[in-house]
C-alpha cells in the first residue's frame, strides 16, 4: 500500500511539473554586461546570431505568512542574439530602454 502512494504521488508530482514545460527554448541571464547586454544560458544548440528573444521576469508575490502566492510572468522586452560565447553561454542585447537584471529569463520568438 504504502509503495502505491509512493507512485501516485511520484506521478502527481511529474505531471505538475511536466505542465509547466514549453516547447520554446529558454535560457536565464547569467550576468548583465551592461545596460543594454547580458550573458543569457542558451548555446548554439538553442539560438543562433540573429535570433530575438523575448525578455520575462517572474513576478512571485508572498501571501501571507508561508507563501502561496500565485507566480505570473511579466514581459520585459525584446532584445537580439549577438554572439554565441561557448557550449553553455550566448549573449544578448535588448531593445532601448529595457530594464532587466540578472535572473530574468528570456524565450526565444
Amino acid at each position: 500500500m504504502k509503495q502505491r502512494i509512493i507512485l501516485v504521488v511520484t506521478g502527481l508530482i511529474a505531471t505538475t511539473l511536466m505542465g509547466c514545460a514549453h516547447g520554446l527554448m529558454r535560457g536565464s541571464v547569467a550576468m548583465k554586461v551592461s545596460d543594454t547586454e547580458a550573458h543569457v544560458c542558451m548555446d548554439k544548440s538553442e539560438a543562433k546570431v540573429g535570433d530575438r528573444v523575448t525578455l520575462f521576469r517572474n513576478n512571485c508575490p508572498a501571501k501571507g505568512v508561508g507563501g502561496g502566492g500565485t507566480c505570473t510572468k511579466v514581459e520585459l522586452g525584446q532584445g537580439t542574439v549577438t554572439e554565441i560565447l561557448n557550449d553553455h553561454y550566448s549573449v544578448v542585447k535588448f531593445d532601448p530602454g529595457v530594464k532587466f537584471s540578472e535572473g530574468a529569463f528570456v524565450e526565444k520568438r
